[in-house]
């Protein structure tokens, strides 16, 4: 009898064992991936500043223009 109750409590063992290990996987693939995705917001938070500066320079010469071609 106890011999069969220590079969399953290895076997249990081994199961916790295997979950624990594909869990612990799991987890540092989405560790990595929420690496690669702030990389990837920060990179495009910088590119939308850069966007939104650009396009502020170009409102204002167009409204130079704007203002050149109402004084000719």
């Amino acid at each position: 009898m106890y011999g069969i109750e220590m079969i399953e409590a290895n076997k249990l063992i081994d199961d916790i064992r295997r979950d624990a290990a594909a869990t612990n996987a799991k987890k540092q693939q989405a560790e990595q991936e929420l690496y690669h995705q702030r990389t990837r917001y920060k990179e495009l938070t910088g590119l939308r500043e850069t966007d939104r500066r650009e396009i502020d320079a170009l409102h204002i010469q167009i409204a130079e223009n704007e203002a050149v071609r109402e004084y000719i």
